[in-house]
């Protein structure tokens, strides 16, 4: 990294020896117990932001589906409840 020709500091590109083993610590950060491995021919392209992995829309979609989902299974188990509650009172009155 520079300022105009004034070298401020380097950076590394790696990636984990061993993907599989890495150990979440706090946030997003995550630690690589087994070390890392340098990246041979990195490529940075300067001025460029990197765009999101996700896709909001169908995310914020999906989000919603898992919540009815859940409200209905919430609806179902109190009615069930109910129903089983009822069984009771009926079968104590005999």
């Amino acid at each position: 990294l520079s300022v105009g020709e004034v070298p401020l500091a380097q950076l590394g590109v790696v990636v984990p020896s061993d993907p599989i083993g890495l150990i979440r610590e706090d946030g997003v950060r995550f630690d690589a117990p087994d070390g890392f491995v340098e990246v041979e021919a990195p490529a940075i392209a300067q001025g460029f932001l990197e765009s999101s992995n996700v896709n909001a829309v169908s995310e914020i979609t999906r989000m919603i589906e898992v919540q009815r989902s859940y409200e209905m299974g919430q609806r179902f188990m109190e009615r069930e409840d109910e129903r089983i509650s009822s069984v009771i009172d009926t079968l104590g009155r005999s």
